[in-house]
């Protein structure tokens, strides 16, 4: 009996790398629940992150850093990171990618480590939007995976989703011990002006472009940059950001559905590399995130997207009506 106690016990000692592994070595999708995020909350290695950005009223600024909304309320236990301050300021087009140094040693203030598992979720939806989607998380996650970091997912729904479900939130500081990175930029999830210039002019079949704005803007209906420079990327197909979840509740529509929409483009083949870009490189972060979901991974970001590349002159323009509303 006392041999068997032993065999036993052996066994068991051997069990966690296998059936009873740590919840903290799974793997994480590309979007998580709130339900997910609420079981995992107090685990050690997880850090959750406020990435929200707002669309102020018509009075006030375009733009707004969700500082002031994260003070008053969030997730117990998350930090907040302010996207100014991860985009160049002398840049031309908002948010545009800081260098990697300064982008990691911003993470490491959050208490960022490279065994961290991190969650994304912002504070959506956006003023006068019907629509909830997590593109400024998701935004953050791209970055984060561009700058090297992996396990990264974002809340799907957002905070909105995590209240409507009822899941608490707070106002009380949260605690930061400085952490340390180790990463490498990977490349192969960003494109600029001369490399999508250099993808347009190849026309390889193997590259499918994306373009996530409303049909107005990609048929040139609506000039978001001009009546003389409207319309979209030649070659692109449009898939909308705005339709691939549920506009009540957050959620992403249901696989078999969010595979019917991206069919035509067929930008789920594993064999093809996808360019997604939208008017400043955020909305196109969340239809990549989308594309992950689904399983395509090879998913560039042109992180100047369509703001960057309407200041061309001589680039082209595809358009199939003529604008009918201008946005200077």
């Amino acid at each position: 009996m006392r041999q068997l106690w032993a065999l036993l016990a052996h066994i068991c000692l051997l069990m966690p790398q296998s059936l009873f592994a740590k919840e903290s070595e799974e793997t994480m999708t590309p979007f998580v629940s709130t339900q997910w995020l609420a079981d995992h909350l107090d685990d050690p290695d997880l850090l959750v992150i406020d990435a929200s950005v707002l669309f102020n009223d018509p009075d006030g600024e375009f733009l707004a850093s969700g500082l002031e909304d994260y003070q008053k309320e969030h997730i117990p236990g998350a930090v907040f990171a302010d996207q100014f301050q991860l985009a160049k300021e002398d840049a031309p087009i908002p948010f545009t990618a800081i260098d990697h140094d300064v982008f990691v040693a911003y993470m490491e203030s959050l208490g960022m480590t490279n065994e961290s598992r991190v969650v994304v979720y912002d504070g959506g939806p956006e003023v006068a939007a019907e629509f909830k989607a997590d593109s400024w998380a998701s935004r953050l996650a791209w970055q984060l995976q561009y700058e090297g970091k992996d396990q990264v997912a974002v809340l799907e729904g957002g905070l909105a989703k995590w209240k409507a479900d009822g899941y608490e939130v707070t106002d009380e500081e949260t605690s930061i011990s400085p952490g340390q990175l180790d990463l490498t930029r990977q490349e192969a999830l960003y494109t600029d002006l001369e490399g999508m210039k250099a993808l347009v002019d190849q026309e390889d079949p193997q590259t499918v472009i994306i373009d996530v704005l409303s049909p107005d803007q990609f048929s040139g209906a609506f000039a978001s940059f001009g009546d003389d420079r409207n319309g979209h990327i030649p070659g692109a197909f449009n898939v909308p950001y705005m339709k691939l979840e549920d506009p009540e509740t957050g959620e992403l529509l249901p696989a078999d559905q969010l595979k019917e929409i991206f069919a035509e483009s067929d930008a789920l083949n594993p064999d093809k590399e996808v360019v997604v870009y939208c008017g400043f490189g955020v909305a196109a972060s969340y239809v990549r995130n989308v594309l992950n979901q689904l399983g395509q991974d090879q998913v560039k970001v042109y992180d100047g997207s369509l703001m960057e590349w309407a200041t061309q002159s001589d680039y082209p323009l595809e358009a199939t009506e003529d604008p009918q509303n201008t946005q200077e």
